[in-house]
């Protein structure tokens, strides 16, 4: 095609786009013999088609050429038109009678569950309604038993033991609350001496700048001071401290570091520690907050172990912990 320009020989034409037995048609209709000894019964497509291709009379050319043409479609008749429509309908109905049946099938499905829906409902009703029952038989028990606890109590008298030991206990309390305070009241006054000695001494030490150095007086050497007997304890963490720190709060750590910190420079008796020895073994406790309690064991060289950071309520399963180790 690209060689001739885009033109084709009829003869070509023919053979790739006319059906073998319509060639054969036009050639019986127009009275042509294949060469080759070929009847037009049996004559290929590569025969018949040079054969037609050589035709140069105006009908028989337009004969040849029909077979390149499309045929029109015949109009269908009447009875095909009228099955077609049938056709059509049965299968409309069939498919509106198929959507039908879904919605119907949807719609059980949906009253099924519903149904099932309404039967949980009334089982969930009736253990509300049991449980309800329970609860207010529960109630009226409850207030019968404060009632006559209250009606109990009223009539028991307290004895005169008890009432001195509650006095007793009345007078520790008060009386350790007034040691607090005093000790309190004693730190407050130590604070405010030492700052107002740095005060004087810094005083001082201006004035005696001011002085010239020809008129100063020569400093006695003071003497050294006593050593202090006071010794501070080194805590030594084992690993199970650290381990006893994860998942606590940054507050809950610094609250822990800082009452070890107190019980190593000030000792036992530090207000609010509540150093304290554990169910008779060698395993102490200290209270670094209203909930948390440092667990510790005092060392041959006087110096401590601390073993973990608890909370108060756990104490009891700590200490079991603690003592099969």
């Amino acid at each position: 095609m690209l060689k001739a320009d885009g033109s084709l020989p009829l003869e070509l034409l023919l053979l790739h786009l006319a059906p073998v037995e319509q060639l054969r048609h036009v050639a019986q209709k127009l009275g042509l013999s294949p060469k080759g000894g070929f009847r037009i019964a049996r004559a290929p497509a590569k025969v018949l088609a040079p054969l037609l291709a050589e035709q140069r009379e105006a009908k028989k050319l337009d004969d040849v050429l029909s077979l390149l043409l499309p045929k029109p479609p015949e109009p269908p008749s009447p009875e095909a038109e009228q099955q077609q429509a049938d056709a059509a309908a049965v299968i409309e109905a069939r498919a509106l009678l198929a959507l039908r049946e879904s919605d119907a099938s949807r719609l059980r499905d949906e009253l099924e569950r519903a149904r099932e829906s309404q039967a949980r409902a009334r089982v969930r009703e009736a253990e509300l309604e049991r449980q309800l029952s329970a609860t207010q038989e529960e109630l009226a028990h409850e207030r019968r038993a404060t009632h006559e606890a209250k009606k109990l109590a009223s009539t028991i008298h307290v004895s005169r033991d008890e009432k001195d030991l509650q006095h007793r206990l009345h007078e520790l309390e008060a009386e350790r609350e007034s040691f607090l305070a005093a000790d309190a009241e004693a730190r407050r006054q130590s604070a405010r001496d030492r700052s107002r000695t740095r005060e004087l001494e810094d005083e001082v030490a201006e004035l005696e700048s001011l002085i010239p150095a020809s008129r100063r007086r020569k400093k006695k050497p003071m003497l050294p001071e006593p050593e202090a007997d006071r010794r501070i304890l080194v805590p030594h963490f084992l690993p199970s401290f650290y381990k006893s720190l994860e998942g606590k709060e940054r507050r809950s750590v610094e609250r822990a570091i800082q009452a070890i910190l107190l019980f190593c420079t000030e000792g036992h008796a530090y207000p609010g520690l509540e150093v304290k020895q554990l169910g008779g073994q060698d395993t102490w406790s200290l209270r670094a907050s209203l909930g948390l309690r440092v667990y510790f064991r005092p060392l041959t060289d006087g110096d401590i172990e601390v073993i973990e950071l608890g909370d108060r309520e756990d104490q009891n399963t700590t200490l079991r912990r603690l003592k099969d180790k």
